[in-house]
């Protein structure tokens, strides 16, 4: 063993080991071990590929498909970083799956543990991969991005998205509107207005739980329905002929009770986001007052902002 003082490089044969600060490596001692042509992820490292000599190795490690450029002027951690966002982009890794141990990083690029570290923590802030305690690293599933686009459906967002939709409809009833459902739609007080309340989901897995509100008079007989209701803007349309064109979205954070986590799949007090929107129809009329919980770790939203005269 070969003790160094912290923030010391060391070479072997041309590779060099960055013993650069990093929150997740605290630099005390450095075994250094030659690394051969054959790289195989052993526990011991007297054992050889025969296995003969010491333990037998677990499994060979498979070069990496997108090689360094060891005299680029581009930092080593800044090139590994690249090369694993692009398995990810490419495919090979998809959302869920879980990414090489960080030995077997280290041996496939040929550097030092820092250097995948720093990769690793560049993707992690990025939002492409993250660790679950015991498990391993895994690349995270894309977030749902909100921002100043059109006013869609739910299930027209999942489809320009190339996701399935799908929706569980929890509740579907007429009720006397309560206080802060009338001033939202511009009713009074007790006026019948429709609840509907749906957990949607997209290619399985529950994103949002959805309580819509309506009034009564301007949609006879949605309440008493029994189809499915998967769009609610293309059934308002087709049946009734109101198209809604206008709305107004607030956002806050909100953390989920034991009953709304239960249904999205999450740990109750997970972040949300708490969504209120309050649509209008072609002619003006207020037709929607929808109350919406977003799981937070699917959900990112994007504002557009510009100066106004500029």
């Amino acid at each position: 063993m070969i003790r160094l003082p912290a923030g010391s490089p060391v070479s072997c044969h041309g590779l060099r080991l960055d013993a650069a600060a990093s929150p997740l490596y605290t630099p005390c001692s450095v075994h250094v071990k030659y690394v051969f042509m054959t790289r195989y992820d052993s526990a011991d490292s007297t054992a050889d590929p025969s296995g003969t000599v010491g333990q037998t190795p677990r499994r060979a490690v498979p070069p990496a498909p997108f090689p360094l450029a060891l005299t680029s002027p581009v930092p080593l951690y800044d090139q590994v970083r690249e090369a694993l966002q692009e398995r990810i982009r490419s495919g090979e890794w998809r959302p869920g799956d879980r990414l090489p141990t960080i030995r077997e990083l280290c041996l496939q690029y040929g550097v030092s543990r820092v250097t995948i570290l720093q990769a690793l923590d560049a993707l992690t802030r990025a939002g492409l991969i993250g660790r679950r305690q015991g498990k391993g690293i895994f690349v995270t599933r894309p977030k749902i991005e909100q921002g100043p686009i059109a006013l869609t459906s739910f299930t027209e967002d999942m489809e320009r998205r190339g996701q399935v939709p799908a929706t569980r409809v929890l509740e579907l009833s007429r009720i006397p509107a309560p206080p802060h459902v009338a001033e939202r739609l511009g009713l009074t007080v007790g006026q019948p207005v429709v609840v509907l309340r749906r957990l949607r989901l997209a290619d399985g897995e529950p994103l949002a739980l959805m309580t819509s509100h309506l009034p009564d008079h301007l949609f006879p007989g949605l309440a008493d329905r029994t189809g499915p209701i998967d769009s609610l803007y293309r059934l308002l349309q087709e049946q009734y002929g109101v198209t809604p064109t206008t709305a107004i979205e607030s956002y806050e954070p909100a953390r989920l009770g034991a009953a709304e986590a239960r249904l999205l799949g999450v740990r109750t007090g997970a972040l949300a986001f708490s969504v209120e929107r309050v649509a209008r129809d072609q002619f003006g009329r207020l037709i929607e007052f929808t109350a919406s919980l977003l799981r937070g770790d699917r959900h990112r939203v994007i504002l557009e902002l510009r100066r106004f005269g500029a």
